[in-house]
């Protein structure tokens, strides 16, 4: 894995075996924190190299709603305009991480095969099942 960027709030680590970019949050959810982490993976994706994303937020607590704008309007056009095939997002139990990540999943749908998941095990096998057959397609 090869770290894109880190803050105090999350990660993007990047697989170039399977072209999958993985983030990860922690604690209480910033909307600055999130769009600066996000910016720099869009930084990394101008070189077409993202197919698949994994979004742990299993660690995270409260709402990213304050985000949504940032991701409809910058981050998903972009992501999916430089190769974005697959997007699995594992989410913590919060009420309010849950909240966010279903109006996420309704501005994005049909955009992209955006997927949201109870654990990241289950994001995990997913993306798995979707890199094996879109590689063997």
């Amino acid at each position: 894995m090869e770290l894109i960027y880190k803050n105090n709030y999350g990660k993007a680590e990047y697989d170039a075996g399977t072209k999958t970019l993985r983030t990860q949050y922690i604690g209480i959810a910033h909307k600055e924190h999130i769009i600066d982490l996000l910016r720099k993976v869009i930084d990394f994706a101008e070189n077409g190299k993202i197919k698949h994303m994994v979004a742990n937020l299993t660690l995270m607590n409260g709402t990213f709603t304050g985000a949504l704008d940032f991701f409809e309007t910058e981050f998903y056009p972009h992501m999916i305009g430089n190769g974005l095939e697959t997007y699995a997002m594992a989410v913590s139990n919060d009420v309010f991480t849950k909240f966010a990540a279903t109006q996420l999943n309704k501005r994005i749908a049909g955009k992209l095969d955006w997927h949201v998941f109870p654990s990241l095990e289950d994001a995990n096998e997913w993306t798995k099942t979707q890199i094996n057959v879109l590689q063997n397609s």
